[in-house]
């Protein structure tokens, strides 16, 4: 294995704290500021607008991280990372930053191309060690 696995946890931590995070506030702030804590994705359930924005956005972090982390992974087994493998790993992270701030902003046309820049990162990731 090479370096490039270091970008799992990273990306792993940002699906949970960088993408949940904002939804708990937002949770909270819909509700008078405060937080159910006893059954959090019922109040989530109920939130309409940025906060539904933000729990669509939190779930997609979910859903893509695991082929992220599997394109990785695979990369990783190179004997060293390459330029490209570091690239579509930072280029995914890039993009899923952007992707939470698009979507809570509710710009669905830079959301829906950083997506794609996600995925084609990891696709990247997948082939970059044949290339």
């Amino acid at each position: 294995m090479n370096e490039l696995i270091w970008y799992v946890p990273a990306a792993y931590i940002w699906c949970y704290i960088g993408s949940k995070v904002p939804l708990g506030i937002e949770s909270a702030r819909a509700n008078e500021g405060r937080y159910d804590n006893r059954s959090p994705r019922e109040q989530q359930n109920e939130l309409t607008g940025k906060g539904a924005r933000l729990r669509a956005a939190h779930y997609n972090a979910i859903e893509a991280f695991p082929p992220f982390a599997t394109a990785v992974i695979v990369a990783s087994l190179a004997q060293e990372a390459t330029t490209l493998m570091h690239a579509c790993a930072a280029g995914w992270v890039l993009c899923r930053l952007v992707y939470q701030a698009a979507y809570a902003a509710d710009l669905a046309t830079l959301r829906t191309t950083v997506w794609g820049g996600s995925v084609a990162a990891t696709l990247g990731l997948f082939v970059s060690w044949v290339l």
